[in-house]
């Protein structure tokens, strides 16, 4: 065995083999293949990676807790309970309103005023360019919107309020902008206001308050212990962006398909590189066969070659994979100017290592089945024609 093994690498790749050039053009090709499918791959699950971060961090946490009265003393008790559970990491209180804001120069926005205890994971990616966040009578714009509201500007916001007659009536307050913040999240930038609660509830007493809960265990389980608990208007970070999850489990059933696609290419490469290969061996097969080797040893020969060659290539598709993956912070600055997000891809080695492995079993496959063919012809017929069908 460790003869026929020797005899299928010098077959490969030895300097005296005049097929030299095809065995290293089919396992560079493999290589290249291998590593488009992992760069696509890691960079489609790192831009969904970030956005259900940014989801989790800034929009809805990773629990939210209706509270069905708007007592603000009572909802910070509630908050201070939650947080003691083992698998809560933070728990606060917030408030959402949707407001117009207006700007000195007459420019609008038109988004949300929350009005937040700025706790965990929210607080610490929660970057103030300028000012200081949640000072009392002060808002905090984004510094997406400092082309129309600026530091220092006053600031007018149109919210609704309940009215004496009227079931809502518009409402104007006047606050001053005391910082700009700034986060890795564009959607929630360009549509967020910042206060604190107490400056929120001034203007609007009676918004419907909420408690979110930061957590590293499955969001499901501490949803049950939280309904347990009384606080059954709990709704999980899915289920609140339930649309939005639907059309990324959408996304990622189209990544699947994409790879299936791009994996039958592949497949279909190393079946026409078996066949080249195998027909640009021909005449050696014959020779084999002419000084005695058996159907069963050549074909064993030339199925370790088609192995060798698989393996070589998908080990330089791999460095090529690690590589890409080493010199990439180098590059995450070109990225974050084209794409406005900061990107943190990553290879999985389980899939990787069951690509690799179809990718050998596929080549042992169509090896097995090319030299089958050929072997089943005369030895004099395999010199004089260039091609057995």
């Amino acid at each position: 065995m460790r003869l026929l093994l020797h005899l299928a690498t010098r077959y490969a790749f030895s300097r005296q083999n005049r097929h030299r050039g095809t065995s290293v053009r089919i396992a560079l090709g493999l290589a290249l293949c291998l590593f488009a499918i992992i760069a696509v791959l890691s960079f489609m699950q790192a831009l969904q990676r970030n956005q259900f971060e940014d989801i989790r961090t800034f929009e809805s946490f990773d629990l939210q807790i209706d509270l069905q009265s708007n007592d603000y003393s009572a909802a910070k008790e509630a908050a201070n309970q939650i947080e003691k559970m083992d698998s809560v990491q933070h728990a606060f209180v917030y408030a959402d309103i949707p407001v117009i804001a207006q700007g000195i120069n007459g420019s609008t926005v038109a988004g949300r005023l929350r009005g937040i205890e700025g706790e965990g994971r929210f607080l610490s990616n929660l970057n103030s360019y300028r000012g200081f966040l949640f000072q009392d009578g002060q808002v905090a714009s984004s510094y997406s919107n400092t082309h129309s509201i600026d530091m220092g500007e006053s600031l007018t916001l149109t919210f609704l309020k309940k009215g004496r007659q009227a079931t809502v009536v518009p409402s104007r307050r006047e606050l001053e902008v005391g910082a700009i913040f700034y986060t890795s999240s564009y959607d929630f930038d360009i549509s967020t206001f910042l206060c604190n609660v107490d400056t929120l509830l001034a203007m609007q007493a009676d918004a419907p308050l909420k408690i979110g809960v930061f957590t590293l265990e499955d969001v499901k389980d501490v949803k049950g212990e939280l309904v347990q608990l009384g606080y059954e208007r709990t709704s999980t970070w899915m289920e609140i962006n339930a649309s939005l999850y639907s059309a990324m489990e959408l996304e990622q059933k189209m990544m699947a398909l994409m790879l299936f696609l791009m994996v039958l290419v592949i497949l279909v490469h190393i079946r026409n590189s078996a066949r080249r290969l195998l027909l640009a061996k021909q005449t050696e097969i014959a020779m084999l066969r002419t000084i005695g080797l058996t159907k069963a040893k050549v074909q064993t020969i030339f199925v370790l070659q088609a192995a060798v060659v698989a393996i070589i290539g998908s080990l330089v598709g791999i460095f090529l994979s690690y590589g890409a993956l080493a010199i990439y912070p180098t590059l995450s600055a070109y990225v974050y100017r084209s794409m406005g997000v900061h990107l943190e891809p990553a290879i999985r080695s389980g899939e990787l290592l069951v690509l690799c492995i179809v990718i050998v079993v596929f080549s042992l496959l169509a090896s097995y089945q090319g030299t089958h063919r050929i072997l089943k012809a005369d030895i004099m017929e395999m010199f004089t024609h260039d091609e057995i069908n």
